[in-house]
């Protein structure tokens, strides 16, 4: 939970932040609207930056969520309208390190409210957060209190940090290697324990309700060939209780599939650093065919 500028968050005793400080590079502030990005509106106050060390003093209880998507830095900084003293809308760029990252992290906003069309995907969270995310950096605005005029400022204040990010509008080569076919909305970069393995790591997962109740697909690299077949070979030891384990042929460069008491079907792959896989589908036939639709698209 954001901790509002109005309750004291930059009064806590010992927080001394330099703004030139070499740490926090200019990626973020870079990022911010400018005094006049909003014609009657204008910054109030100085721009506040953070980094892994001291996140919680900006956030209550996310931060060591957000620092597990490799998180750089942030730039905070208020803004109202022109002549005013009190801020009336708040923006946080977080710097991701990479497309990745930054999609894993918005993946969670994702939940809490309805698509809009700014940045690569951004939500409408009610009744005052607009949330998005383009290139390495998320883009988190509030208003601290709701009014029409806010909330069209609000609007234009995010439409001016879009422009000032790089890039185009594409989602990250590994989001577009999922199959056809999965539940709009539900992709996620996980870091750890994918699908409940602590040996699958760096991954992007998808449901696929038409693969069976709770079927989600995880695609997850790893630094090298070896690493994924070390994955696999785990995941293959961990199912010797399972029945029915076998190996498909065909479907990558090795691959079983088994019934497990809990996951279900399941059917996992390994084609170069990627380790492929399902759980809880109805058949074993429908998930080899979204695993090896899945292995197709990886290069």
């Amino acid at each position: 939970m954001l901790r509002s500028g109005l309750f004291g968050r930059f009064a806590i005793a010992g927080i001394a932040i330099s703004l030139g400080s070499a740490s926090f590079g200019q990626g973020p502030k870079s990022i911010l609207p400018g005094p006049t990005a909003v014609k009657g509106w204008t910054q109030i106050g100085t721009t506040k930056l953070f980094d892994p060390n001291n996140l919680f003093d900006l956030i209550d209880g996310e931060a060591e969520s957000i620092k597990q998507y490799s998180f750089v830095a942030c730039a905070h900084a208020e803004y109202g309208p022109v002549g005013q003293k009190v801020p009336s809308l708040t923006i946080d760029v977080f710097d991701m390190t990479d497309p990745l990252n930054s999609f894993g992290l918005f993946s969670s906003d994702r939940s809490s409210g309805t698509p809009n069309k700014i940045g690569v995907e951004g939500v409408n969270i009610p009744p005052s957060g607009i949330n998005f995310w383009k290139g390495r950096y998320v883009v988190r605005t509030t208003i601290v209190k709701v009014s029409p005029a806010a909330q069209a400022a609000q609007l234009e204040f995010a439409k001016a940090v879009v422009a000032k990010i790089p890039g185009g509008g594409q989602a990250p080569a590994l989001v577009q290697a999922l199959p056809d076919g999965r539940q709009p909305r539900s992709e996620k970069y996980v870091r750890a324990n994918v699908v409940g393995q602590a040996f699958l790591k760096n991954a992007i997962t998808a449901r696929y309700p038409s693969a069976g109740q709770g079927a989600e697909l995880f695609i997850a690299e790893y630094p090298s060939a070896a690493g994924a077949k070390a994955a696999l070979a785990s995941y293959r030891g961990f199912e010797k209780a399972g029945t029915g384990l076998a190996v498909v042929k065909g479907v990558g460069e090795d691959a079983f599939s088994v019934v497990d008491k809990y996951a279900k079907n399941v059917v996992v792959a390994v084609k170069g650093k990627y380790c492929v896989g399902i759980v809880r589908a109805k058949d074993t036939a429908g998930a080899t065919v979204l695993v090896e639709a899945a292995v197709a698209k990886l290069k």
